[in-house]
């Protein structure tokens, strides 16, 4: 059983309350707690429960138990310690564990003072304002200048004089500020406290800390006014807390705690109190009768018979304190949301991975007494590090906010996070969960400088869900991502690098710096470089913008990137100041499984701690069905320098194997921290999202074992143009090195000429050059058959100057094995000039049109048809983007032509034929000309024309419609077919009775709509479902176009049987 207390005392607990808990007499029970906060340092005995002292008077138990706000003595001074977490401090109470009363003390008195003087001490705070909306420092409503703030203490009686103040006091102006101080009608100091600087990322803040001494002649209250002044007219002043203490004879004590202050003092106490010495709350003395005080002395005085029993005893769960499993991974929870905790860890458990779900209330109870600690989650993990010492990762699911009591309101504080001490610099302050890391024997301090740094010592991610629904999503999209081959294909080999402009090009040459440890150690990846210098900006106003380079991050994504990495400046909605992403483009990004990491090393886009707003990080990764996996992220301002230093350590350990086996997120983050200490500077560094996922890399190596010429049958060392070339390769296990024989599946090739050197626009910085690979010379795909695949190819002429040295990336699918593998073979590319004498004639063509590939001529009803084009030539394809003005383009109604070489993919393993699956887009109602032309290797050029014909596409068309299960018991779902693809289109469902009354409504937007929707379903049991019985009921499908406004309706049918 739990019971609360608010302030601190002696309290009791009688027979008649001990036998209603079911036990027989006072010898079986004790009481157990911590007073206040529980400590940041681990140590074992908090791992245990924490037996108080008691002491057996009469039927009744008495105990002393500190509230949850603590004053004790200090330093030679008197300390208020305010709790962060709680208003309200409950203690347990439960079988005895072993005999702990309080012991009597025995000394020798000599002359005892039966009259003598001890100190009270009182102390208010106040929980109103947070400066910077971080950290765990609170202060008063803001004092402006001029204005007064009016507060005073209710004296004990028999209380006087003369009085010590403590105050702490902040000002927060950019002049100097002053306080007044009036204590009673007197004024008791005039305290200055100096300017703040006028800058971003200056303290904003700063506190004074005074102690003063006066006298006042009201016995009952002592009233305090603090005028605040200051020449700043937006500067205000704020109040922390006051501490005031006064004195108090031994002739007239009552129940209470008293301090001893002065030296040591021999003294005798009045007959009708208890004394027991309460500095250690587990080690309380009874020095009732004559004692020896000492300076610093904290006393509780009480009589028996005034003593209050404790009262609202509440049940509590203690099973967490029995730890029987060996989890690698914790997920602790907020009811609210364990639901989908005991999903996610139902898919985990179903991948081989030992996971345990526990809810915050319940760690709460067993290791915080039932109180809101940050300490107590921190002690239940370490509890589970140490009992069997396989925990590896802890998942934290909810949303946390700094908030720790609800002052503010907003968003609910779900799951609590750590935070600074630090409320005044924006620089130095921070949330974070790795102190949730923190499990080692005296760790957990964690002071704010480069000394207190601390390890992790397991990895620690959060998924800041606030409701079920974000539960749901954010579970959803992680068992998509670790399903086998849910998404296959070459995407996870790419990763890109965003930065901003300006600054000297630091963010630019950091990312450089970054892509060439990758490019050196790990060749496999192909690198995207999205610098925003290389992309035109557009001046609009006093801002810029960039189209392109917004275009090109949303293609980059769209194709699907493993890693996005983002250096520059941000904030907490946007990368860029020419807002190269923003929170809200998310709503017109279409849903797509290919999720990136993403790491951002920039200021506050990754704050997740914040009940009044989402950063963008969050929209990130809580986006339907789109946005990331996981993110990386920074939650404050944040310095280049360390940004750097981080990121350094994410990609020198990112892609590094541990055993033959890529790690999991947690143990990235784990290792990226400790590898980039630095203070409080890169304390805000964040993972969100879950620590026991991996990347989606490839497992296994597709290797190269042979490379032959076939025209010489020998084993080549350099490619050449216009020479055959037969590959050889496997599927190996990297751990044995053994081809994996049970591989079957598919591969594809891709190879590449030497990177091409571009250079920067020098909008805000002085151009640049750097290198990227751009030019490929060859795509193709083929067979996996029992672990071996060949493929043919011929290389165009290289246009280069020199010689170059080409990378052959492989990537195989295996659904065999349910597996994926890639490799990389870096060879020297000749670019002596050869002819092929015998092709004189260009490749064949052929266009497919439309969802049912159908030849020319053919009529479609929507602006926008599916084609594949299908090419052949015996020397192979030029699909290279060496020569610009030799490739394969598409040329719709005489407009532009448009490039479709990176769509091209030799098939059949042969570089003989290929396909180009692409999309006609802007047709016009009636006939449309489709170009197709093409090149082969041999510098012949064919062209095909053919006539298509639009009717019907000027307003969106439901071409088909189909309601199944119909008749149905539980739900219908809907399919439609429209004429618009490719658009951003919305489908309102409406479900009738047959009397006409509405029933049901939902709708649904898409992106990029396909040619079929999934349409919203009826779920005839779903709360907004007004009354379904069986019969039939009629539906209205409207879908509505968001480019012309166009609509089309159809409805139909349901019957529930």
């Amino acid at each position: 059983m739990k019971f609360p207390i608010t302030q601190s005392g002696v309290y009791k607990l009688d027979l008649v309350q001990v036998r209603v808990f079911g036990y027989e007499n006072l010898d079986q029970i004790s009481v157990f707690g911590n007073p206040g906060m529980l400590p940041q340092k681990l140590d074992s005995i908090d791992l245990t429960l924490r037996e108080v002292p008691a002491k057996r008077i009469g039927e009744s138990l008495y105990f002393f138990l500190e509230g949850p706000n603590v004053v004790s003595h200090q330093n030679g001074k008197l300390n208020y310690v305010h709790h962060h977490y709680t208003d309200t401090l409950y203690y347990m109470v439960g079988p005895k564990v072993r005999e702990n009363t309080i012991a009597t003390e025995n000394v020798t008195v000599e002359n005892p003072a039966s009259d003598f003087f001890l100190q009270i001490a009182q102390a208010q705070k106040w929980e109103e304002t947070n400066l910077i909306n971080s950290g765990r420092s609170w202060y008063s409503k803001p004092i402006f200048s001029g204005q007064t703030f009016t507060f005073g203490f209710d004296l004990q009686k028999g209380a006087e004089g003369p009085y010590d103040v403590r105050f702490n006091l902040v000002s927060q102006a950019l002049a100097e500020g002053r306080f007044r101080i009036n204590a009673s009608g007197q004024t008791i100091g005039e305290p200055a406290i100096a300017a703040i600087p006028n800058t971003t990322y200056g303290i904003k803040g700063r506190e004074a800390e005074i102690t003063l001494s006066f006298t006042s002649t009201n016995p009952t209250r002592i009233n305090f006014n603090l005028l605040f002044q200051t020449s700043d007219p937006n500067g205000t002043g704020y109040i922390d807390f006051a501490l005031l203490s006064s004195r108090i004879s031994s002739a007239k004590l009552s129940n209470g705690i008293y301090f001893h202050l002065a030296e040591r003092k021999s003294v005798a106490w009045p007959d009708r109190f208890m004394a027991w010495e309460v500095s250690d709350l587990y080690r309380v003395t009874d020095i009732s009768g004559q004692t020896n005080l000492i300076k610093g002395n904290k006393i509780a005085v009480f009589d028996p018979l005034q003593t209050p029993n404790i009262q609202n005893l509440q049940s509590v769960n203690l099973s967490l304190r029995t730890i029987n499993g060996s989890p690698e991974l914790l997920i602790l929870t907020h009811r609210s949301l364990v639901s989908q905790a005991q999903r996610l860890a139902a898919h985990k458990i179903a991948r081989g991975l030992e996971t345990e779900v526990y809810i915050l209330e319940d760690i709460f109870d067993a290791f915080g007494y039932g109180n809101r600690d940050i300490s107590a989650i921190r002690n239940f993990i370490a509890a589970h590090y140490h009992k069997h010492g396989k925990l590896k990762n802890v998942l934290v699911f909810g949303k946390g906010s700094y908030d720790y009591k609800g002052k503010i309101g907003g968003r609910p504080n779900l799951f609590p996070i750590y935070t600074s001490r630090n409320s005044l610099n924006p620089l130095t302050t921070y949330s974070s969960d790795d102190f949730f890391g923190f499990l080692e024997w005296g760790q957990g301090n964690w002071t704010e400088d480069q000394a207190g740094d601390e390890l992790l010592q397991i990895g620690v991610g959060r998924l800041p869900a606030l409701n079920l629904r974000e539960a749901t999503e954010l579970v959803d999209k992680i068992i998509s991502y670790e399903t086998a081959l849910a998404n296959p294909g070459p995407w996870k080999r790419n990763l890109a690098f965003l930065t901003d402009d300006g600054d000297n090009n630091i963010h630019l040459r950091d990312a450089e710096l970054h892509a060439n440890y990758l490019s050196e150690n790990h060749p496999e990846f192909e690198i995207k470089k999205l610098y925003l210098d290389r992309f035109e900006q557009i001046q609009n106003g006093n801002a810029q913008t960039s189209p392109e380079a917004r275009k090109a991050l949303n293609d980059a994504i769209k194709e699907g990137v493993l890693l996005l990495n983002y250096i520059g400046h941000g904030n907490e909605t946007t990368l860029t100041a020419e807002r190269i992403f923003s929170t809200l483009d998310l709503i017109d990004w279409p849903t797509n499984p290919l999720l990136p990491l993403f790491v951002t090393a920039t200021c506050e886009f990754g704050r997740h701690d914040s009940p009044l707003s989402r950063s963008g990080a969050e929209e990130l990764l809580i986006a339907e069905k789109k946005g990331a996996i996981a993110l990386l992220t920074t939650g404050r301002p944040v310095f280049s320098s360390v940004n750097f230093a981080l990121n350094k350590a994410f990609i020198e350990t990112a892609f590094e194997k541990e055993n033959f086996t890529y790690k999991d997120l947690g143990a990235i983050f784990q290792i990226t921290k400790n590898n980039s200490l630095n203070g409080t500077l890169n304390r805000n560094f964040s993972l969100l999202g879950d620590p026991s996922l991996k990347l989606a890399l490839p497992e296994l190596e597709a290797k190269a074992d042979g490379l032959i010429e076939v025209e010489i049958a020998v084993e080549a060392d350099t490619l050449k143009p216009l020479r055959e070339f037969k590959l050889n390769g496997s599927v190996i296990d990297p751990l044995t090195g053994a081809t994996m024989i049970q591989a079957n599946g598919e591969y594809s090739i891709k190879i590449m000429d030497q990177p091409k050197t571009f250079t920067t626009k020098g909008d805000e910085s002085n151009p640049v050059d750097f290198a990227e690979e751009t030019t490929f010379l060859f795509q193709g795909k083929g067979e996996v058959k029992d672990g071996r695949f060949e493929s043919s190819f011929l290389l165009p002429v290289n246009g280069n100057l020199g010689e170059g040295l080409a990378s052959i990336r492989l990537f195989a699918t295996i659904p065999s094995l349910e597996t994926e593998a890639m490799g990389i073979k870096k060879i020297p590319f000749s670019n002596r000039q050869t002819t092929i004498d015998t092709d004189k004639q260009g490749p064949e063509i052929k266009i497919l049109y439309g969802p049912d590939l159908q030849p020319a001529p053919a009529e479609f009803a929507f602006a926008s048809v599916p084609i594949q084009i299908e090419l052949k030539d015996p020397s192979g394809i030029n699909a290279s983007s060496i020569d610009p003005e030799k490739g394969i383009f598409l040329r719709i109604n005489g407009r532009e032509p448009i490039p479709l070489n990176h769509l091209y993919f030799a098939n059949s393993s042969s570089f003989q034929n290929g396909t180009i699956s692409s999309i006609l887009d802007q047709l016009v109602e009636g006939n449309n000309e489709i170009a197709v032309v093409a090149w082969d290797n041999a510098g012949n050029r064919n062209e095909l024309r053919e006539t298509i014909e639009i009717k019907g596409a000027n307003n969106i068309k439901m071409l088909d419609v189909v309601s199944y299960p119909n008749p149905a018991s539980e739900f219908s779902k809907f399919k439609i077919s429209h004429n618009r693809p490719g658009e951003n289109v919305r489908v309102e469902l409406e479900i009738y009775s047959i009397l006409g009354s509405k029933i049901y409504v939902d709708g649904k937007r898409y992106i990029n709509a396909d040619f079929e929707l999934d349409a919203p379903e009826w779920n005839f049991f779903h709360s907004s479902t007004k009354y379904p019985v069986k019969g039939i009921y009629i539906y209205r499908l409207l879908l509505i176009s968001e480019k012309d406004g166009t609509t089309d309706s159809k409805s139909g049918k349901i019957t529930i049987k």
